[in-house]
């Protein structure tokens, strides 16, 4: 059963499974938790560009929570974000953040939830 409740402070950084100069904290996985969504917590750090990736049956929401990057959505193109900004990119649709300006922390919801992927970074 998922936990009603958690501190992100309590959750261990990883490495990030798509670059070596980033982190995740798992905060709901279904791997470990049996949750339906995934929850993480991700830093970039200055200067990262993550590849061009989709997920083939998740929207993917992300909301800044600090520093500034420039993201690329299929049929959008490129646009910034910095913290407040929140973005929808729907499932089966390429995107990518780029250009990470200053550190990036973000906040990133899949439902249904996607596979952990333990990094290797």
């Amino acid at each position: 059963m998922t936990a009603p409740f958690k501190k992100i402070s309590e959750v261990e950084w990883e490495p990030h499974f798509m670059t070596d100069r980033g982190a995740i904290r798992w905060i709901y996985t279904r791997e470990k938790d049996d949750s339906p969504i995934a929850v993480m917590q991700i830093r970039l750090e200055k200067g990262v560009t993550l590849p061009d990736h989709v997920h083939r049956d998740q929207p993917d929401l992300v909301y800044v929570l600090e520093g500034k990057a420039t993201m690329f959505i299929d049929g959008v193109g490129e646009f910034p974000v910095e913290p407040g900004t929140v973005v929808q990119v729907p499932p089966n649709t390429k995107h990518a953040i780029r250009n990470v300006e200053e550190e990036l922390v973000i906040y990133n919801v899949f439902a249904p939830a996607i596979k952990y992927a333990r990094g290797e970074g």
